[in-house]
């Protein structure tokens, strides 16, 4: 059996890689939650070591938030860097092999697509953390670390705070206000359903890759063209319409920038033939079919 520790095992990233390993066979998986492995915390994570004994440290606790991070950098600053250090460490300590999920938003989109050998330059507080917290894991393991820059994604049902999470009960609240129509901007991105990183993810450290890579959906929406998806999706088309409008007119308030248009190259995965990504479409439409989403839809 291969030992697989998950840090942030409960968000909405972490609970992706506790299903896919837990489903794959020869895999043991210890997925705990910020409650009961606080990243922040050296001793607690000392104490964790032998749940990644010769296997992999798999590093997705961090602080998702480029609002939140922008409104408290010190506690941002103490998850992701601090967090990531003493993830370093009991990987050493265990000798084992950490695995490294970064966001897109390291990238200020300037070129389009984003080649995997671009420079990272982040437009934003936990862009910056996020970069220096992989520059922690590269300098630390060199080419044995395992990084993969991901595009932004959805998943953990309750759990996500991203997106799709947040505007489902939004658009959901103004048909119940009666509203007819809502504005959503029109900035690009790969909506990427967590459980297809996961599972791509874990091809790879079963394979035995090194280095970074990128890994985003196939094909690119429009934050607009998601929400119309959504709108079908939970039979609302005869209740609401999307309105796309400028991306600029909707981020006037954003605490930390975002890129108008961010999408990944993932020339790396598909070159030696380990892209097991799916169209957006197709992932959302499988992920809204959860039970947890029967609360939005009208009988």
């Amino acid at each position: 059996m291969k030992n697989f520790l998950v840090t942030g095992g409960e968000g909405m990233l972490g609970r992706g890689f506790a299903h896919a390993i837990g489903e794959a066979s020869g895999c043991r998986v210890h997925a705990p939650g910020k409650a009961v492995l606080d990243v922040r915390d050296p001793a607690a994570m000392a104490a964790a070591t032998d749940h990644a004994r010769d296997g992999w440290v798999v590093h997705c606790a961090a602080l998702v938030n480029v609002e939140g991070c922008a409104r408290d950098p010190e506690s941002a600053r103490q998850v992701i860097v601090d967090g990531t250090r003493n993830a370093v460490a009991l990987a050493r300590a265990a000798g084992a092999r950490l695995f490294y999920p970064q966001s897109f938003l390291t990238h200020d989109g300037r070129a389009s697509p984003i080649a995997e050998d671009e420079v990272q330059r982040p437009l934003a507080l936990y862009g910056e953390l996020k970069l220096e917290a992989q520059q922690l894991v590269e300098d630390a393991f060199g080419d044995d670390a395992l990084v993969v820059v991901m595009a932004g994604f959805f998943g953990g049902e309750e759990q996500d705070k991203n997106f799709v999470g947040r505007i489902i009960p939004y658009m959901h609240s103004a048909i119940l206000k009666g509203e007819r129509e809502i504005e959503i901007g029109d900035r690009v991105w790969q909506p990427t359903w967590t459980r297809d990183l996961a599972f791509n993810s874990l091809h790879l450290m079963l394979a035995g890759c090194r280095g970074r890579y990128q890994m985003a959906c196939h094909g690119e929406a429009s934050f607009a063209d998601l929400a119309q998806e959504i709108v079908s999706a939970l039979g609302w088309s005869d209740r609401l319409a999307v309105v796309p409008v400028d991306a600029a007119s909707v981020s006037a308030n954003e605490l930390g920038r975002r890129p108008d248009r961010a999408v990944l190259s993932c020339s790396r995965l598909r070159h030696e033939h380990l892209d097991l990504q799916r169209d957006w479409r197709a992932t959302l439409h499988a992920y809204l079919r959860h039970p947890f989403f029967d609360r939005y839809r009208f009988q």
